[in-house]
C-alpha cells in the first residue's frame, strides 16, 4: 500500500522511483490466500493506461465474496500428481503449487474436480497443466509447452507471446484438444486505488485466443471450435501475489471484475476531527501531481512551498476524486499540501524537480 514518504526520503529524491518490477517473489507461494470481491462493471475503458498512471477503481462495489488459495502438490489427489510431483520424469512441469480451477464440459465430455498446477522460477511463471476427474477418471493433463503466464523479470514496456496444448483421449468416444496463445504486454504503470486499499502496480494486458478441436470416434470425424477471444487485464504489486485487480473482457465487454476487498478497512463513520496524510503521486513531480482527496474528505486542495505561501489552489473537489494539479513553472523544491475543508486535516509533501 502507498505510505507517505518519509523526511529521509524526502532528503534524497534520487532514491525514489515509483516505477516497479516483478520477478518469481511476487507470485503465490503453497499456503497463500487470496481473498476477493467479485464486482460489477457497466463499462471499462482498456485504453486507460500508460506510464505514471492513476486509476481510479475506489467506487468498486462488492457483490460476492471468494478466495483463492494454493496448495501443496502433495495435497491434491494422488493420481492427480502424476507430471506434477515428479522432478525427474517431468522437471518443466514439477509444480510449485496448485490451486482450485474450473469445472467445464462439452457435450460427453465432463471434467470436474479441477486441480491447475503452477510453477515459478527466474524465467517466468507458469501454468504446467491440470488433474481432473474426466468423464469420472481422475488424470493428470500436462501443457505441451507449458503456458508462460508471465515472463520475468517483468516491468513497464514487456511484450512476449506463449504457445501451449494440452489434450484429452476418452476411449472409445472422442478425442479433445486446445491450442492456446498468449499475447502479453506490460501496458501501465502507476497508482491503482480500490475501495480500502493503495497500490503501486504494473498493468498486464493478456489476449488469449484459443481453439477447441474434437475428433469423434463413432463418426470417423474432426472438427475446430475457435472460442471468442478473451482479453485479461491484471493489476499486480509487489509482494502481493496474486492480481490486486482483474478485468476480463470478452467482445469489449467486461465479464469478470475480482479485485482485493479487505473488510476489515472499510471505513463506516469519520471522526469529526480526523488527522491524516495525502499521498501525492509521483513524488518527486516535475510537470503534473495527483492527489487523492480521502473518504469523506471534500474542500480545497493547496499547495504552499517552504515559506508557507500558497502557489497553487485546486476548489471544491468532492471527496475520493483524483485531482491533477499543474506543476508548470514552479521552482524544484519541497512543498506542503493541504485541504481546506471539511473532515478534519489533512496533509502532505511533494518534492517537485
Amino acid at each position: 500500500m502507498i505510505r507517505t514518504f518519509t523526511l529521509a526520503l524526502l532528503l534524497f529524491p534520487v532514491l525514489l522511483s515509483a516505477q516497479i518490477t516483478l520477478d518469481q517473489a511476487d507470485m503465490p507461494s503453497a499456503g497463500d490466500t487470496m481473498r476477493y470481491w467479485n464486482g460489477l462493471l457497466t463499462s471499462f475503458d482498456a485504453a486507460d493506461t500508460g506510464p505514471n498512471h492513476v486509476w481510479d477503481f475506489s467506487g468498486l462495489g462488492p457483490l460476492t465474496e471468494g478466495a483463492d488459495t494454493a496448495v501443496t502438490v502433495g495435497s491434491t489427489p494422488f493420481l492427480y500428481q502424476f507430471f506434477f510431483n515428479n522432478p525427474f520424469l517431468y522437471p518443466d512441469h514439477d509444480a510449485d503449487y496448485a490451486v482450485k480451477g474450473q469445472e467445464f464440459g462439452f457435450q460427453q465430455l465432463q471434467v470436474s474436480d479441477v486441480y491447475d498446477y503452477f510453477k515459478k522460477g527466474s524465467s517466468g511463471f507458469r501454468n504446467v497443466g491440470f488433474g481432473a476427474n474426466i468423464n469420472g477418471l481422475p488424470s493428470s493433463i500436462r501443457r505441451l509447452p507449458v503456458d508462460y503466464v508471465y515472463r520475468f523479470p517483468m516491468t513497464y514496456g514487456d511484450v512476449d507471446s506463449s504457445f501451449s496444448t494440452w489434450e484429452v483421449d476418452v476411449p472409445t468416444i472422442f478425442h479433445f484438444e486446445q491450442e492456446q496463445w498468449r499475447y502479453n504486454e506490460v501496458d501501465g504503470w502507476g497508482v491503482l486505488y480500490l475501495p480500502t486499499d493503495t497500490f503501486t502496480v504494473l498493468r498486464v494486458r493478456s489476449v488469449l485466443q484459443r481453439t477447441d478441436s474434437i475428433y469423434i470416434d463413432q463418426f470417423g470425424i474432426g472438427f475446430a471450435i475457435p472460442e471468442p477471444q478473451t482479453v485479461e487485464y491484471k493489476w499486480l504489486a509487489v509482494g502481493e501475489g496474486y492480481p490486486v485487480l482483474q478485468v476480463n473482457t470478452l467482445a469489449g465487454l467486461p465479464v469478470l471484475t475480482r479485485f482485493r476487498y479487505d473488510m476489515e478497512n472499510i471505513p463506516t463513520s469519520l471522526p469529526e476531527a480526523a488527522v491524516g496524510d495525502l499521498d501525492p503521486f509521483p513524488n518527486p513531480a516535475s510537470d503534473i501531481v495527483h492527489v487523492r482527496m480521502p473518504e469523506g474528505v471534500s474542500g480545497d486542495l493547496v499547495l504552499t512551498d517552504a515559506a508557507g505561501r500558497e502557489v497553487r489552489r485546486v476548489p471544491h473537489i468532492r471527496a475520493k476524486a483524483v485531482v491533477a494539479v499543474d506543476l508548470g513553472g514552479l521552482p524544484g523544491g519541497v512543498y506542503d499540501l493541504r485541504i481546506d475543508g471539511n473532515g478534519g486535516r489533512w496533509n502532505g509533501r511533494l518534492v517537485v524537480e
